[in-house]
C-alpha cells in the first residue's frame, strides 16, 4: 500500500518536472488520472479511517477533467495533481501514524510480529516474546489460496496470539475472511 502510493507521488512528481518545461502533455495527465483513481480505489476500502473514507468519496465525486489536446505548464499540472497528491501524502501519514501505534502496542504486551513477504507472495508472520526468547511462532499465509499454515517444526502461533484471520478482497467486492478454522464471507 505505502509502495504504492509512493510510486504515484514519483509519478506525478515526474509530471511536475515535465511541465516546469510546458512538455505535459494532456494524454500524460489523463493516464495518471486513471491510474491514481484505480489504485487509490483499490486503497482505501482497506483503511479504517472515515475522514479518509469521506475524503475520497469528495476527491471522488468532483474528479473531472476537460483538457483540450497539446501541452501544459506546472499551474495545470498543480492543479490537476495537487489535491490528489496531498490526499496520497495525508494517507501515508496515517499510515505511518498507525503503524507506530500498532507497534508500541505490541511493546506493550512484549509481543514481536515480523512480517516478511516471499518472491512467490507468500506472507511469513513471525511471532514470539520480547524477553529475548528464542522460541517463535512461523506462520505462513498463502498467496494463492489465503490458507494459513504453520510449518511443522515451528511453534503454534496460539501460544502468543488468539486467533490469527486473512481477509481476501475478490473483484466482485465481497470479501472473505479466513482464519485456521474456517472461511467465511464477510456480509457487510
Amino acid at each position: 500500500m505505502e509502495e504504492s502510493l509512493k510510486l504515484l507521488l514519483r509519478d506525478i512528481e515526474s509530471c511536475y518536472l515535465l511541465a516546469k518545461q510546458e512538455l505535459l502533455e494532456r494524454e500524460r495527465i489523463e493516464k495518471l488520472n486513471l491510474k491514481v483513481r484505480e489504485e487509490l480505489a483499490a486503497i482505501i476500502p482497506e483503511l479504517p479511517d472515515e475522514i479518509i473514507q469521506l475524503k475520497w468519496k469528495k476527491l471522488n465525486s468532483g474528479w473531472r477533467s476537460s483538457l483540450k489536446p497539446g501541452f501544459y505548464g506546472l499551474e495545470t499540472a498543480q492543479s490537476e495533481f495537487g489535491t490528489r497528491e496531498s490526499f496520497m501524502r495525508e494517507i501515508l501519514a496515517y499510515l505511518k501514524t498507525a503503524k507506530k501505534t500498532f507497534k508500541d502496542r505490541l511493546d506493550a504486551e512484549g509481543l514481536f510480529i515480523e512480517s516478511r513477504s516471499k518472491e512467490d507472495g507468500d506472507m511469513h508472520l513471525l511471532i514470539g516474546q520480547r524477553d529475548g526468547t528464542a522460541e517463535k511462532a512461523h506462520v505462513i499465509i498463502d498467496a494463492k489460496t489465503g490458507e494459513i499454515r504453520v510449518e511443522d517444526n515451528q511453534k503454534e502461533p496460539l501460544e502468543f496470539v488468539k486467533k490469527i484471520e486473512t481477509i481476501l478482497s475478490l473483484p466482485s467486492g465481497k470479501k472473505i475472511r479466513i482464519v485456521r478454522e474456517a472461511i467465511e464471507e464477510i456480509i457487510e
